[in-house]
């Protein structure tokens, strides 16, 4: 049997089938309406498969259109269930109905490259593919679940010392056009996922649970992965001067007292809410004062024995040289690049995300500016003889896209997107290179 058949089966049983294409419209229209053409082609195709499903006439040409179904009616679970890969984030619910558990398929044994380890900031890791601070890692759930999918570079999402509550919906669309003056994403966009142009937007904020929330759950995640794999945690701060200083300090701590061993500060998000024009305050990499002030009381607060990354966003080329001799001598490792900022608007040309102009464009779109930035970062570590890591991202879609990111140098490589679309992404790389990709550990 097909799994078009075996979800199909499963449809009917629960008496789905009747009420699909009311369920996806509403998904469709969850956050704004297409145009009336749209609309009516999207009402016929998914009318059209609910018949084709009705009669079992359904075949598995028709896969990709039923995962878009499925998943815009609220049903992508049970697509994952049967093993169909479908995003791993239910765009249609909130932050925290997502952290409870991801909907995406789920691998029946954990990837790996035989024995073959690969040393990451002072650790051996099974394959150095994984998945950044993001809400894909915003629990102890997600953390398991992409630890089981075969993701060994985990990155716990960025908490602060106090609550934080996310942007209002919607947080995540995807962005199937090219970019231009501004990114132009509408909330029922659709890219099939394990297609390696996904790219999508964001703008959910920085949320954070209290201390005493993500403190215990950061105990239960650091517990979930296997010892060849690493968890870092992300952490973030806030106020000006000295204060920003002393709460990214204190929040390091907190993360170390819960028991990471790595802590990376998050010195790159291009969507905290402020009073601007545009709704959002500046990457605070782009002043290198800041930024070095920040790592140096981190270092000092933490013990010798905890490593330290500083993750930045994509900066030009004076940014960069001018950053990086301070930054060396203070970190373990540098992660780049976080999303690139910009204008996203809807087709109609309103705000994708209502009230905030810009958000953070990350999958195949910033392809060139991860590669780009990649490069001159290892090339500053090698002329400078410094020993920091580089943990690379942006536009990781696919084993060819993982690759690039490594032969240009990096000692690791997350993907978001490309994991949130294709759960599987990390299981394609281990299969490809896990018997070839260079520089791993002598055993």
């Amino acid at each position: 049997m097909t799994v078009v058949a075996r979800v199909r089966d499963e449809l009917a049983a629960r008496g789905l089938l009747d009420r699909l294409p009311a369920a996806f419209l509403a998904g469709v229209t969850r956050f704004a309406t297409p145009p009336a053409a749209e609309l009516g082609a999207l009402r016929a195709d998914a009318e059209g498969l609910a018949a084709r499903l009705a009669a079992g006439e359904a075949g598995d040409a028709d896969l990709p259109l039923l995962t878009r179904v499925l998943f815009f009616a609220g049903h992508g679970g049970l697509l994952a269930a049967h093993g169909v890969r479908t995003p791993s984030y239910d765009l249609l619910g909130s932050y925290r109905d997502n952290l409870r558990t991801p909907v995406g398929p789920r691998l029946p044994e954990r990837p790996r490259a035989g024995d073959r380890r690969w040393r990451v900031l002072g650790r051996d890791v099974a394959f150095p593919v994984g998945v950044p601070a993001c809400v894909l890692n915003g629990g102890e759930e997600w953390v398991r679940y992409h630890a089981r999918n075969g993701f060994s570079v985990l990155t716990y999402k960025t908490v602060r010392s106090r609550a934080h509550e996310p942007n209002a919906q919607p947080n995540w669309t995807f962005a199937p056009r090219p970019p231009g003056d501004a990114v132009v994403s509408d909330p029922w966009d659709w890219v099939a996922p394990g297609d390696p142009r996904v790219s999508t937007v964001n703008s959910f904020g920085v949320p954070s649970p209290a201390p005493e929330e993500w403190m215990a759950d950061l105990e239960r995640s650091l517990a979930a992965v296997d010892d060849d794999q690493l968890l870092l945690v992300s952490v973030m701060g806030s106020g000006d001067g000295t204060d920003l200083v002393d709460d990214f300090a204190a929040t390091a701590r907190l993360a170390e007292e819960a028991g990471a061993t790595v802590v990376e500060l998050n010195l790159s998000c291009p969507n905290t809410l402020s009073a601007s024009a545009d709704g959002v305050k500046p990457p605070l990499c782009l002043d290198a004062g800041a930024t070095l002030a920040v790592v140096e009381g981190v270092r000092r607060a933490l013990g010798d024995r905890t490593g330290l990354v500083a993750k930045i966003s994509w900066l030009d080329e004076d940014r960069l040289a001018a950053l990086v001799p301070g930054l060396a001598p203070l970190v373990d490792g540098v992660a780049a690049i976080n999303t690139v900022a910009g204008r996203v608007v809807r087709g109609d040309g309103e705000p994708t995300f209502p009230g905030r102009a810009v958000a953070g464009l990350s999958g195949a779109a910033v392809r060139g500016q991860a590669l780009d930035l990649t490069r001159r970062l290892v090339a500053l570590r090698e002329a400078g003889g410094h020993r920091f890591d580089v943990l690379a991202m942006g536009g990781v879609t696919d084993v060819a896209s993982f690759e690039a990111l490594w032969a240009a140098g990096a000692d690791a490589v997350q993907s978001a997107s490309g994991a949130f679309a294709d759960p599987f992404l990390a299981r394609d790389c281990v299969a490809a290179l896990g018997d070839t990709l260079p520089r791993s550990v002598p055993r």
